[in-house]
């Protein structure tokens, strides 16, 4: 019986320590799913933070449905034209010329040019001084009113055959022609028509719409050359008919044409030039013609024979045709008068035609 003794011995122990189990296994139960052992520091969630770069929100681009036309050139006006037009003439040109300040002005304006320019003029001595004349006076006049409305130049230009030295001359001047206008009334517009006869080579008529781009201008001029024609006319009414209707004039503007060529019009379609001469005219354009013929400049023909010619053969005035086209545009007729450079006809022409002195004063060194 002395065995059992040690058999209840490690049975109660065994009971015991199941019972310490079973006591600790739910007290651990019970631990797990009581609230502050969920809530506890040592098993909180740990909260990873991805370092993902925000996506820009891409915006509508802007998009114009016609496109921009008005290309301004980098340089639009040379820094000489950028002083403000005076607001007295009489006594800007006044004070310009020597007398008393103008409200303040004291940049030279046209006057300042007349008075150093003035070598002996006819009327003037050594200088302009104070005393104006009343034709400086009206260009200065004329000059404000071209600096209010703004000023859109066409040249209409005969490129056949025999013109090849007027391109030369034109390319080669066309921009001291736009800066010395310019220096006058500064926002100018420049465009171009070139005309040939009909049946010439390339083309009848081609145009370079009016622009304040120089880089247009020299681009059109250096892609002209003088080719065809051989006729006595050629077709300067379709020139003209171009430069009336495809410029782009600008509304309001003061609008310039001038014709240049050695040829008459067709004369079946002489009706047709004059009626669209004087429809320009109606709307406050001025048309004007210079013609660079032989046979209206025999002072010119004899500079490029090196020898004199019987002046007798020459008209030495413009041809009959230009002189009416010119009187139907309200406009000016003119030859070369002698010159082999047109430069200061054409700023003659610019400028209305009948400042002949005042802009030959301004062109000196041209």
């Amino acid at each position: 019986m002395n065995y059992l003794k040690p058999m209840a011995l490690w049975s109660s122990l065994l009971l015991v320590s199941l019972i310490i189990h079973l006591l600790l296994s739910s007290r651990a139960a019970m631990d797990m799913l009581s609230p502050t052992s969920r809530g506890s520091p040592e098993n909180a969630p740990v909260e990873i933070l991805l370092d993902v770069p925000e996506v820009a929100e891409k915006k509508d681009q802007l998009v114009f449905e016609d496109p921009i036309e008005f290309e301004p050139p980098p340089v639009l006006v040379p820094a000489a034209a950028l002083a403000p037009p005076p607001p007295d003439v009489n006594l800007a040109m006044e004070a310009a010329a020597g007398g008393s300040s103008a409200a303040g002005f004291s940049t030279p304006l046209l006057s300042d040019t007349f008075a150093t320019a003035g070598k002996g003029l006819a009327g003037y001595g050594t200088g302009i001084g104070t005393g104006l004349s009343n034709s400086t006076n009206r260009f200065a006049a004329y000059v404000q009113g071209l600096r209010e409305t703004g000023l859109d130049v066409v040249f209409v230009v005969d490129t056949t055959g025999s013109m090849d030295w007027v391109i030369a001359e034109v390319r080669s001047r066309i921009v001291d022609i736009v800066d010395a206008v310019r220096m006058l009334v500064p926002v100018s517009r420049f465009g171009l028509v070139a005309y040939r006869d009909y049946g010439s080579p390339g083309f009848v008529t081609r145009v370079q719409p009016l622009t304040y781009s120089l880089n247009k201008l020299t681009g059109f001029l250096n892609g002209m050359t003088a080719e065809g024609g051989g006729s006595l006319e050629e077709a300067v009414y379709e020139g003209l008919r171009v430069a009336v209707n495809d410029s782009g004039w600008r509304l309001g503007a003061s609008r310039v044409i001038i014709l240049i060529g050695d040829a008459p019009p067709h004369s079946d379609n002489v009706s047709a030039l004059f009626a669209t001469s004087k429809a320009f005219a109606a709307a406050g354009g001025q048309l004007s013609t210079l013609d660079v013929s032989f046979e209206s400049n025999p002072a010119m023909l004899e500079a490029t024979l090196g020898r004199p010619v019987n002046r007798a053969l020459y008209r030495d005035k413009p041809m009959l045709g230009f002189q009416q086209l010119a009187d139907t545009g309200n406009g000016v007729a003119a030859t070369m008068d002698g010159d082999v450079r047109i430069t200061r006809q054409l700023m003659s022409l610019i400028m209305g035609g009948q400042f002949a002195t005042e802009m030959a004063l301004l062109l000196e060194g041209l």
